[in-house]
């Protein structure tokens, strides 16, 4: 692999497979809605533009809609995750790429929880479902890494996952955090992890889809318990009883996917706290609150 386009190159997942791709000397191209980007593209209004003779050997797909379940969130789900899927494979014809990698989430899982799908779950199980099918009409591979939740060092992944974010937050300032009891555990991936997997799903050849799950599965609780000892400035765990319990989620085995991929054992999650404490960053973690 020698160039390889990554669309939402700014997003958490995508700026991290960016400097991942260039340590190992892979040139980058950038997918996305910025003016700076090399390739202009909005998921939610259309094709790409592509300018020039730009061609890749692979494309990886980190952009993604979170919208919420209401009617416009809804909307806005099913254009930007599922509908753009047609686009994307376009994009990855006038490139030209061998593989497409794609940076799915377990979310569109249908044994994993007893509720329904969400709206992001189930536009981005269609993209998987247009990508796979287009990969064998145009020629290209196709993998999607559903991932479990992703966490980071600067705090970006508080907008996604609030309750890692107030974790890390009232442990950094040995505060007492008022949390709900766990039904069962969580599961969380480092997104440095995650990007290199998604290197690895390239270079490896892996296809199809992969659950992509951190052998270390534990309860918030436990998190919390971790976080604390980690910072050491005192305040503690209290289970709110007034608080819905953090629900039971029948997270896949992702072992096969680790194998495959050939992975190094993971970041563990007492060493991500500690990394986020070695870099000073915790004042960026938050929210206080979270219902």
């Amino acid at each position: 692999m020698k160039t390889a386009a990554v669309i939402g190159a700014r997003s958490m997942l995508g700026a991290q497979l960016v400097a991942r791709l260039q340590h190992r000397g892979v040139q980058t191209i950038s997918v996305g809605r910025t003016e700076t980007d090399d390739v202009a593209f909005d998921l939610a209004a259309g094709p790409a533009k592509v300018s020039g003779n730009l061609t890749a050997d692979v494309l990886f797909h980190c952009a993604a809609s979170f919208a919420a379940d209401d009617p416009s969130g809804v909307k806005q789900n099913f254009a930007a995750n599922a509908s753009s899927a047609v686009h994307v494979a376009e994009l990855a014809r006038s490139l030209q790429v061998l593989a497409v990698v794609y940076a799915g989430s377990l979310s569109s899982d249908e044994t994993l929880d007893a509720a329904p799908l969400t709206s992001y779950g189930l536009s981005k199980q269609i993209a998987e479902q247009v990508l796979e099918w287009t990969s064998q009409k145009l020629g290209f591979r196709f993998c999607s890494l559903r991932f479990s939740q992703l966490y980071d060092i600067e705090g970006r992944c508080c907008l996604h996952q609030p309750w890692m974010g107030r974790i890390v937050a009232y442990a950094s300032r040995g505060l007492d955090i008022r949390m709900p009891a766990s039904h069962g555990t969580r599961n969380f991936l480092h997104v440095r992890d995650a990007a290199d997997m998604m290197i690895r799903a390239a270079e490896t050849k892996a296809s199809g889809i992969c659950n992509v799950v951190h052998p270390e599965a534990m309860t918030c609780d436990a998190i919390a318990a971790i976080a604390y000892e980690t910072f050491g400035l005192g305040g503690s765990v209290v289970i709110a009883a007034e608080k819905a319990p953090f629900r039971k989620v029948n997270f896949p085995d992702g072992g096969e996917t680790l194998s495959k991929l050939g992975m190094p054992p993971l970041i563990a999650m007492r060493d991500g706290i500690g990394m986020i404490r070695s870099a000073g960053t915790a004042e960026a973690f938050g929210p206080m609150d979270v219902n």
